[in-house]
Order: C-alpha cells, then structure tokens, then sequence
C-alpha cells in the first residue's frame, strides 16, 4: 500500500536512507519504448503497442527482451494505477506490481486466448461457447434492429451452493489398500461421487432472454457476443453466447460490402433517350431514378461480373529482356516455373507480410521485389535473358467497369453508419425482335453513321451474299464434336506393309529443311 507525505522525500523502497534529498526518477522509459508521448491517451498506446508486439514477437524473428520489455511497457501504460505510480516515481515505485507474461498479454491483446487467471498463475478454463447463427433480412441489417432471443443455461444453485466432497474429501481421487498375497498395494483411482472434481455442487435450469441488437450495416457473418453467459462451473469461468448473424437472400436487393445492386430491364429506347424508374429502398423511402438529358445507356461490358468476389488471381504483365536491378530483392526462389511463382506471391510471401509488386526470372532463378508497379516500371532496365513480370494497372480497366449507379444509396457502413454505399444498377437492355424497313430508314437518319459501309458491289459475280441468322453456338460445337477427334485417319488404307515400315521395307524418315 502506498502513502503520501513522507519527509525529506524519501519512499519506501527507493533505496534513500532517512530523510535528506529527493532522488530523481526514470518516468520517460516506457513511452519511450512504445514511441509515445506523455499525454498519449489509451487508444494511441494500445495502437503504438500492437505495432511494435507484431514487429518484435519473437515467433516473428523479433528479439524476446525487446518483446518483453514492450509489453511490460504496455501492461503499465495501459493500466491507470500503474501508469500514474510510475510518472510519479518512475519504474522503483512499481516492485510490488511485477511484470506479467509478455506471451500472454499479447495473446489477450490479440485475441490468442481466453480466460482469466486462477491461483498460482494457472489459466483457468472456460465452459463450452455456445454459437447460434441468427437469420436477418436485408431490411433490418440497413436499418438496425433488436431481436429478443431466449435463452436456457445451467447455472450453480447458489442457495445449496459448493462443497467438498464427502467421499474424497476434496481430493477429486479414492486410494484404496490392496493386498497382494504378502504385499501390499495402495490403488488410486477416481472418485465416482463427484467425477473427480473434489467438489459437489448442483445445477439448476435459468432461462433468460437476451437482446441482440443488430447494428446499421452489420456484415454478414458478424458475432454479436455475449460474455459469461454459457452454463456455469464452480472450476471454469462461463463461456460466452454468440449469435452469428446470417443475411437472407431479398428479392430485389442484392449486397456486396456496402454497396447494394438491383437489376432491371430497360428498352432500347430508354437506353438510347433516357429513362425514369421507380424504387422502393429498403427502408421505405420511394426513389426516383433517372438518367441524365442527353446520357445514353451502354450495355454492360461482357465478361465483367460486379457481384463476383474481389480475390481473383492477381495479373501480371509480361516484359521480356527486362530487369529492375536498383530495386531490391525480398526473396529468391530456386526455380523458374512461372505458375509455382505467381501462386508463392498470393500465399507464402503474402501470408508473411510479402506484397510483391513484381518478379524477375532469369536461366536459373527468379527474384521477388517488394514495390509498387510505378516503381518497377521505372526502375527497368535492359537485361538480355531476363524476364520481369510486373503487376497490371489496377485501373487500366476502370472505364471496362463503370456502372450506372445512384451515389450514397447504398448501405450504411458498419463502423459509420452516417457514410453510406453505392446503389448501382445492372442494366438489361431489350432490343425489339424486328424493325420495318421504313423504321430502319428513319433511325439511320437519327443515329451516328455506321462503322462498316462496303465497297464491294452485290452484283459482283465474285461475291458471295450471306445473310446471318441465329443458332446456339454449344449445340454447334456438340453436333461437330465427332468430326473434331484426334488419332486415326478419315480413312483407313488395307496395305498394312510397303511404305508403312516393318516387315516390308524401312519406314518413312521425316527431315526438316
């Protein structure tokens, strides 16, 4: 316990001898070595201390006593009695507060473990958590909801409360005296009135009703978490209920992030002079969208899918001749097989905090530098036998991408829901079945000119008119697939000797020229 007001300045184990001159203190360590002010708050202590724990963990090629020291730093820091003892009398003033396990505080930083400690230091255990996937719609994920969830769990009944066990005596074992002719032997074995437990103690059934409240734009698959509130044991703390929220498929709404996409069917004259469409949002609100004057509507690019999941192989662009030798290398690999690397790139080299920008392969090897595609590409010079494979233009197919879309109508963002998504709109254009040759005459007067006007005349006896027409292209290639085999001949000739080779003379010997 510590007391304030002693004479002379002195404090109990700071090494003074009676009264006399106050000693100066170390209070600047610390936040030195979490690379802090004094007046850095709790938030910028904990992020200064995730930082430097990941870059020195040991398992991490860190050195251990820097790890140690950070997290003694970080257990004092964050600790407001700790942390006001040690600006006042410096790290002395803490030698009945010792350091704990630096391996676990970063694991309860970090999520690592679980469960308080009981006596000795021992982690004690927890019971059994209990996860329940919860159903939600679209409507009640925009715009928050709280579901009332019952719940039924063993709990201690306290007014029996927990004793020893009478037939073991709080040992958890029964040791039992065998005689063996003239020997004899002491057999241990567990006590069946209390499951080896040492305690005896009864449960009841407690039903309580918990409220789950649903945040604006909770993704789907998030937890919400209740602590300590699984069955109880007089040897465990109680595990936790976790309800995972599962989003449910909406007729009209489909959900990527935070973006929301609907779609719909306009004609070909919509697309060509505008058009206005009803909505209504997922929390009632009556939209009406329309495009700009004089904007016309595009089909949407083949082979682009916009609900399609974003971790796709990444591409690299090829440059032969080519190396980047300024840049430095990161990793080596002692091989040149070219989808062994590109798959090393996505997994181990990224999985250890690796982002290859580009990779250069030569006769033996290939060599991974940690950069930006600008930076590569800069950094390129001549190198005959070299090839460099470097990231494409994440944006080089931005205008492939574009969507119509309506701007900040989206989903509310889960960690703030005042910023919202997009509501982009997937466009089907219907093209009418046939026009009149009058119709088509009149349009062409209205619309750009052609891009292809031919040259040839029709009544040219050397060319041939062709009129296209419509036919399933998978059904053409199932019916010609028979003719398409390899191995054999269309025909098959009887002489099975002569020019073939074998019995009949020598065969065939092919020479390039």
């Amino acid at each position: 316990m510590f007391f304030g007001g002693f004479p002379g300045g002195d404090f109990p184990g700071m090494g003074g001898k009676g009264g006399g001159r106050s000693k100066n203190v170390d209070n600047t360590k610390f936040y030195k070595l979490l690379e802090v002010d004094k007046s850095a708050g709790e938030s910028e202590v904990k992020k200064a201390y995730r930082r430097l724990a990941v870059k020195h963990h040991p398992d991490k090629g860190g050195d251990q006593e820097k790890f140690k020291e950070i997290t003694r730093a970080y257990e004092v820091l964050s600790d407001a009695d700790k942390r006001a003892k040690y600006d006042k009398f410096g790290e002395e003033g803490l030698d009945n507060d010792g350091p704990g396990d630096a391996s676990d505080i970063f694991e309860a930083f970090f999520g690592g473990g679980g469960g308080r400690r009981g006596g000795g230091g021992r982690r004690r255990q927890k019971t059994k958590d209990v996860v329940q996937n919860l159903k939600v719609t679209l409507e009640q994920m925009y715009g928050g909801f709280t579901k009332k969830m019952a719940i039924t769990r063993q709990v201690i009944d306290k007014k029996k409360g927990v004793q020893e066990c009478r037939e073991c005596d709080g040992r958890g074992v029964k040791v039992e005296v065998v005689r063996m002719g003239p020997m004899i032997q002491q057999m241990q074995s567990q006590c069946h009135s209390c499951g080896g437990q040492g305690k005896s103690f009864q449960t009841k059934q407690e039903r309580e009703v918990l409220e789950v409240h649903i945040q604006k734009g909770s993704p789907d698959g998030h937890k919400v978490t209740f602590k300590e509130m699984a069955d109880e044991h007089p040897d465990a703390d109680a595990g936790d209920v976790v309800f995972v929220l599962k989003q449910q498929e909406h007729a009209d709404f489909k959900r990527k992030g935070a973006d929301l996409y609907i779609e719909r069917k306009i004609s070909l004259v919509e697309a060509l002079c505008g058009f206005t469409m009803e909505l209504t949002h997922l929390d009632g609100r009556k939209l009406m969208i329309k495009t700009q004057p004089g904007e016309i509507v595009k089909p949407m690019s083949q082979g682009f899918d916009p609900l399609a999941s974003q971790e796709q192989k990444t591409e690299w662009e090829i440059i032969e001749d080519s190396d980047c030798p300024s840049v430095e290398n990161v990793a080596q690999a002692d091989t040149t097989d070219i989808d062994t690397l590109k798959k090393a790139c996505e997994t181990q080299l990224k999985r250890k905090g690796i982002d290859v920008g580009c990779f250069v392969v030569d006769g033996q090897r290939a060599y991974f530098k940690q950069c930006t595609r600008e930076e590569a590409i800069s950094a390129k010079k001549t190198r005959r036998g070299s090839t460099m494979y470097v990231v494409t233009d994440p944006d080089a197919k931005k205008s492939f991408r574009m969507m119509k879309a309506v701007k900040d109508e989206g989903m509310p963002t889960f960690k703030n829901p005042f910023v919202h998504g997009n509501l982009f709109l997937i466009l089907t254009i219907e093209f009418p079945d046939s026009l009149s040759p009058e119709n088509q005459k009149a349009m062409a007067k209205l619309l750009p000119p052609p891009l292809h006007v031919p040259k040839w005349q029709e009544d040219d006896q050397s060319v041939e008119i062709h009129t296209v027409t419509d036919i399933d292209p998978v059904q053409s290639f199932n019916s010609n697939k028979v003719n398409m085999s390899a191995g054999g001949e269309a025909y098959d000739d009887d002489e099975e000797d002569g020019p073939r080779g074998g019995p009949g003379g020598p065969g065939v010997q092919c020479h390039q020229q």
